[in-house]
């Protein structure tokens, strides 16, 4: 949380967003975590709600001035006050996420030189303090079994994952250490990545210390099938162009992205960066994030779940498929939009529910079982006309606190 807040401190002092902005969103990182180890639902608070205080300064605020006064108009003007307080979460949240992205790509600013030196022991700007020597090792290899696991571990760093139509792999590591003298500094280089290579996995494992970095850039034989653990603290995960892939990838703070993958089950998870898949054929995909949006386009998978406290969500599921998808969508500061093939917007079923915000569907032909709107209950179950017999169909499962449900 420290790390967060001295982001968030920057961007005010930098201009890159207001302070009112930035009291929202250390708000919402006190009070919105994000449920990474199950996917049951946020338990409620148990204690009662603030009073408002002359204006509406939060949703909770709004929803009690509502209940009081009993007018319809209020309730109009609470839905379009509660998507306004989540945009502005959402985009305060989205400004951390970029802002995490684009600093763990830079190296040291000569205007952080000053600073005292216990922020250089936060891991997030440890890469930016005092002088850094970059070495560079480069190891190719083969795997002999048709299946290879893959694992990184690391602490501050990139992590990349290229398939290619080469038989061999190879493995390409960036370190930014620190030494007295270029025998120092080599011998630390050694030091911070350890190697495990045995032709059935390959394992790298960072021993870097809170100022030094190691960036892992992978190529491997894309037609072979991998499971992958992919983890660091500080840098953004790419993987791409694979054709049999499973496994999990985490990361702190930077961005995952997710391209041109098919396989069984992926897991990928950030805490302040976005999450982004594009063009993906999976069994199972699961995504997660804290601060940033997530975004999956040109999708197909049987289950799709995504979860975020301060950000949107959008997904553009893939179509002319022929078998069932489902999409489990859940965001607590943000709105949800889906974007439908036109197959598929034929042959939806939809459960979208909003405490405060609007739940808009330009499918035609909707069969509405619930449609529910109330002060701060708004809920939506429908189908389309012959859902149940098509077998290309979606089923869409969609919640969200603070925002607007849109499925066209």
């Amino acid at each position: 949380m420290n790390e967060e807040r001295f982001l968030i401190l920057k961007m005010v002092e930098e201009g890159k967003i207001t302070a009112q902005e930035a009291a929202t969103l250390i708000r919402a990182l006190e009070e919105a975590p994000v449920y990474y180890d199950t996917w049951e639902e946020e338990p409620e608070s148990g204690g009662e709600q603030e009073e408002a205080r002359g204006h509406w300064s939060t949703a909770e605020g709004f929803k009690e001035m509502i209940e009081k006064a009993g007018d319809s108009e209020f309730s109009r003007r609470l839905e379009q006050e509660a998507t306004r307080f989540a945009k502005n979460v959402e985009g305060a949240a989205e400004k951390l996420s970029k802002v995490i992205e684009e600093r763990i790509q830079r190296d040291v600013r000569p205007a952080l030189a000053n600073l005292p030196n216990f922020i250089a022991n936060i891991p997030v700007v440890g890469e930016w303090m005092g002088h850094f020597s970059t070495i560079t090792e480069e190891k190719e290899g083969w795997f002999t079994e048709e299946e290879a696991r893959l694992e990184v571990v690391s602490k501050n760093g990139s992590i990349s994952l290229e398939g290619w139509e080469k038989e061999h792999f190879k493995l390409l590591l960036h370190k930014k250490v620190r030494g007295a003298d270029d025998q120092s500094i080599r011998e630390r280089a050694d030091e911070i990545a350890e190697i495990h290579e045995d032709g059935r996995s390959l394992r790298i494992l960072s021993h870097a210390g809170p100022n030094e970095v190691l960036h892992v850039k992978l190529w491997v034989p894309r037609g072979r099938r991998y499971h992958i653990s992919f983890g660091t603290s500080n840098g953004n995960i790419s993987v791409e162009n694979l054709d049999a892939a499973a496994g999990g990838i985490s990361t702190t703070n930077g961005k995952v992205q997710l391209t041109n993958l098919l396989g069984n089950r992926i897991t990928a998870r950030a805490s302040n960066g976005a999450v982004e898949c594009v063009h993906m054929v999976m069994q199972e995909l699961i995504l997660a994030n804290a601060n940033g949006k997530i975004v999956a386009d040109d999708i197909f998978a049987p289950r799709l779940e995504a979860r975020s406290s301060n950000g949107s969500i959008t997904v553009c599921p893939r179509g002319g498929v022929g078998q069932a998808q489902s999409l489990d969508l859940h965001t607590s500061n943000g709105g949800i939009s889906v974007q439908l093939p036109a197959d598929l917007q034929s042959a939806c079923w939809l459960d979208a529910s909003s405490s405060l915000g609007t739940i808009k569907s330009s499918l035609e032909g909707l069969q509405y079982f619930i449609k529910e709107h109330s002060l701060g209950y708004n809920r939506v179950q429908a189908e389309t006309q012959g859902y149940a017999e098509q077998e290309g169909k979606i089923s869409i499962y969609a919640r969200t606190s603070n925002g607007a449900i849109s499925v066209e």
